[in-house]
């Protein structure tokens, strides 16, 4: 008899355990900075190892926005102004990685010889994944006043919850240009992923894609860049995992579109 009543308290005790521990990871997930589950700076360096055409930005320049970001709290208008400054260094970064044309400076005020890092806007175009990406724009357009913009819209099957390609619009000459791929997060990859291969069915090389977001996952970067090695990501952030119930990114920004374009009750 005591043997039985011992196997129960043990039972539900270890139950009860459990229980704690999900509600405090919950909890965790739920939190503002600095309670990030990015991984360490070790385990990075490790990742971009395998893949070198990961680009993260440094953790000074990022940690505070972020952190306004992700608090569930933030308001509209500053969860806007907050990304957009974040988004401004991400465009910034992207240009910076891609190819450019060294020209001899004009009216050099140096008395050594100097070369002048050049391009052009024109060579640049802007392609937003509809709807989150559509933040993105307007640092984009003051960054490369001159740059086009192409839209796309890859949405899940009801069903399947296969990314499916819905809508696509690109320059004529799109497969000349240096591609700048905006998303808000890269979660499972399938979004991005879609996106890129209608890219290169319109004679868009790898290495010509930088593809642009705020957060991303380990899992999802890494089906991405072993399908696609030669197209820069860069992102101000790396999570470890998945929601795996719902799918979606912990801690994540819950849904950026509805809270960057104010469709959501604060």
């Amino acid at each position: 008899m005591n043997s039985r009543l011992l196997k129960i308290f043990e039972s539900g005790f270890l139950g009860l355990l459990g229980f704690t521990l999900i509600a405090q990871q919950q909890k965790r997930f739920q939190c503002a900075a600095p309670y990030f589950s990015f991984i360490s700076h070790s385990e990075l360096q490790q990742f971009r190892l395998r893949f070198p055409s990961l680009y993260v930005l440094e953790k000074f320049q990022v940690e505070h926005l972020l952190s306004v970001i992700r608090n569930q709290t933030t308001q509209t208008k500053d969860f806007r102004l907050y990304s957009d400054r974040l988004i401004r260094l991400l465009m910034e970064k992207a240009i910076s990685e891609h190819s450019k044309k060294l020209a001899p400076p004009e009216g050099s005020q140096t008395q050594t010889p100097a070369q002048e890092i050049q391009f052009e806007n024109k060579q640049f175009c802007v392609v937003v994944m509809v709807r989150s990406g559509n933040a993105f724009l307007g640092e984009a357009l003051k960054v490369l006043p001159g740059a086009s913009v192409g839209f796309i819209l890859v949405q899940e099957h009801p069903q399947t919850k296969d990314p499916q390609l819905m809508y696509c619009k690109f320059p004529e000459d799109i497969d000349q240009k240096q591609v700048i791929l905006t998303d808000a997060m890269i979660t499972t990859g399938g979004r991005i992923s879609t996106a890129i291969k209608a890219l290169q069915s319109n004679g868009v090389n790898q290495e010509n894609i930088a593809a642009v977001n705020i957060v991303s996952c380990e899992k999802g970067l890494s089906k991405v860049l072993h399908q696609f090695p030669k197209v820069k990501v860069i992102t101000a952030g790396v999570d470890y995992a998945l929601n795996t119930i719902q799918d979606h990114r912990f801690p994540g920004v819950g849904d950026f579109g509805d809270r960057y374009f104010g469709t959501v009750d604060q």
